[in-house]
């Protein structure tokens, strides 16, 4: 049990031993075939189980397709024809000590129409709102009749009994998000005046009877989970502290053997109140949890012995074990943070924790699948979505003189990847630091956990033999008298230039030498809209300065993660960011900027600084002479292409699989 004897006691959840209690709550991939298991799904949840977690949610599954769909590739459980693929994953889940439960779900009115290809349901015929969280809102749903709402009852009680014949041990309902389940449990998105709505007690009956049910057709010896938002913030309204308690004392007195306690959060849009991923406080859910566990308990009512599982960034060793300890929660969810790290359970048990990857809370992981259709990324864990999810790292065949150039992301993975596999690694970065673009990432405001990158690289570069050298030049005289078999060079980006007058003006500097801390005047113009551009706007906003960002585009920081880019375009609307889209910058002045609209327009921006951030050129002169030089060359990251953490980390580890 190592410093946490709490956490690695084993727990039950009714009538099932978990050998510890950490959970691995239902996170969707977007991975499957059609809706059947493949090699990805299983090596994904293998991964985990091998990495020592107690429960797998296996995750979001759809009890009615077309209509329950979130994405096209999401696992599906309506028919008896999926019942071989989760035998599959249920055994290979258990093999490595585990236990699993499959969650349940039913998209509802969030579903979209390019992927059911017909009208969504709902409880009521009441659009979902503008969803920040997912980027979009939709269209009005059509109200299901009472008895096509039986009919998905008998749908989710028919998924359970296939996920007990599958071989698991047992399920969850999802009753969160934008999910049908939370939408019969809201005022707002649920305005029936019949049994299924118009009271709690009413809008609770839709879960209730799933519950009564599953216990029917599964047994009470089946396990059965309820992951409810207990609250609904923000002005919409809809599900109130009161109503979250009596709709958790209700499905635990229905037969339920716990809940997992969550939040929601309905707004037209972000405001200054609404923090990022990448600033999220650790344990952020478990107050909650623990208010609703007292509470609940102490509600009339046959309930058993009920579990209440929480968490939200709880994956810090020292704040679940006491969270456990204090009775706060009887289970600790750990989401993105097994993510980032699938071995992340067994690094807390052999008190290690600080080799683990951290979750940079960069939504990555959300974004590509909900706003982009694609299967889920990391921006820091390369293999997760990544062909079959194959984590193996084999040794090198034949070992070999590896020189990494530049000690950023792509350069870090890749001695890192290299090392592991037994080569003999150098890596050379010409700062006094290692880090490249991370000194960028990590110095606008709300990017605290980004910074845990930096111990983390350092650690394992340290521990796999790495010969680091700083404060070191490498031009090609030196990297040859290295006698190197390989050169990896990640050298980043170099500035770009402004082909307009007046860009080699003393008014004129760059966006990234704001951030590091260069002084401005009290307007700034900023030539350049795009994620640089806006972050550093709004850490010159905080400073109390005047901010204009003139853009070629319509959209403002198009790249980033669509949650992370609601949250950024709320604050900067909030400061009052002055923007000019779709514009050009046509000249700098020695007191400002003359910008001309796509009518011709031109209009003159009088200034004290202007900063460009129009993206940067890859630093990749020395290429095509090194690559005629050493036996092996590769150039990777941004070196090679400017793009995201997440295709930096993907080039440095597969680039050090090939070697």
């Amino acid at each position: 049990m190592g410093s946490y004897p709490h956490i690695f006691t084993p727990g039950r959840i009714g009538h099932v031993t978990v050998r510890n209690r950490t959970v691995m709550p239902s996170m969707g991939t977007n991975m499957s075939d059609h809706g059947f298991v493949n090699d990805a799904i299983v090596n994904h949840y293998v991964e985990r189980a091998k990495g020592g977690v107690g429960l797998i949610m296996v995750e979001v599954t759809c009890v009615d397709t077309p209509l329950g769909l979130n994405t096209l590739n999401m696992l599906v459980a309506d028919d008896d024809k999926y019942i071989p693929g989760l035998t599959r994953l249920a055994s290979a889940i258990h093999e490595h000590g585990a236990k699993c439960f499959l969650q349940l779900s039913h998209t509802g009115r969030g579903a979209r129409r390019k992927n059911i290809h017909a009208q969504p349901v709902g409880p009521s015929a009441v659009p979902m709102p503008f969803s920040f969280m997912m980027g979009f809102g939709n269209e009005e749903p059509k109200a299901l009749t009472t008895s096509e709402i039986r009919e998905i009852e008998d749908r989710y009680a028919a998924a359970a009994i296939r996920a007990k014949k599958a071989g698991f041990d047992g399920v969850e309902l999802h009753a969160c998000g934008y999910y049908m389940g939370q939408q019969f449990l809201s005022s707002t998105a649920n305005i029936r005046t019949d049994e299924y709505g118009g009271s709690p007690e009413n809008r609770s009956r839709f879960y209730s009877n799933i519950i009564g049910k599953i216990r029917r057709g599964c047994g009470r010896e089946f396990g059965l989970v309820v992951k409810q938002a207990v609250m609904e913030a923000g002005e919409q309204g809809g599900i109130t502290m009161e109503e979250g308690m009596y709709y958790a004392n209700r499905f635990l007195t229905a037969g339920a053997d716990g809940i997992e306690v969550m939040g929601g959060s309905w707004k037209p849009q972000p405001d200054l109140d609404d923090i990022p991923s990448t600033a999220d406080k650790p344990g952020r859910m478990l107050g909650l949890c623990s208010i609703v566990k007292k509470t609940v308990l102490s509600m009339p009512g046959e309930k058993g012995q009920p579990v209440f599982i929480g968490g939200g960034r709880t994956y810090l060793p020292e704040l679940a074990e006491q969270a456990l300890a204090d009775g706060q929660c009887d289970f600790i969810f750990m989401g993105h943070g097994l993510l980032a790290e699938p071995h992340l359970v067994n690094y807390l048990e052999h008190d290690c924790y600080d080799q683990a990857r951290p979750c940079i809370g960069c939504n990555l992981c959300a974004d590509d699948q909900l706003s982009h259709g694609r299967h889920i990324r990391c921006s820091c864990n390369a293999v997760l979505g990544n062909g079959d999810n194959d984590y193996s790292i084999r040794p090198a065949v034949v070992k070999k003189n590896v020189l990494v150039v530049g000690g950023g992301i792509a350069g870090m993975e890749a001695a890192r990847v290299s090392a592991m596999r037994g080569h003999q690694v150098t890596l050379v970065e010409m700062n006094d630091h290692l880090g490249g673009q991370l000194d960028y990432a990590v110095a606008p405001p709300y990017k605290d956990n980004l910074k845990q990158l930096y111990p983390y690289y350092e650690k394992q570069l340290k521990l796999n033999g790495v010969q680091v050298l700083l404060n070191t030049r490498a031009d090609v005289p030196w990297i040859l008298s290295r006698k190197p078999d390989a050169v990896i060079w990640a050298c980043g980006v170099r500035p770009a230039a402004l082909p307009i007058p007046g860009f080699e003006k003393p008014i004129v500097s760059t966006a990234k030498e704001a951030l590091l801390g260069k002084e401005t005047g009290s307007h700034v113009v900023i030539i350049g809209g795009g994620v640089v551009g806006c972050e550093t706007a709004e850490l010159l906003l905080l400073q109390g300065k005047k901010v204009t960002v003139v853009e070629m585009l319509d959209t403002l920081a198009g790249k980033m993660a669509a949650t992370t880019r609601s949250i950024l375009m709320g604050h900067l609307k909030g400061h009052g960011l002055t923007a000019y889209m779709e514009c050009t910058c046509r000249e700098i002045t020695d007191s400002g900027v003359i910008i001309e609209d796509k009518e011709g327009k031109k209009t003159e921006i009088v200034c004290d600084d202007v900063l460009i951030s129009i993206g940067d050129k890859p630093n990749n002169e020395l290429c095509d002479q090194l690559a005629s030089m050493v036996p092996e060359f590769y150039n990777i990251g941004d070196s090679q292409m400017p793009d995201s953490f997440a295709a930096s980390s993907s080039a440095g580890y597969y680039t050090a699989l090939g070697i």
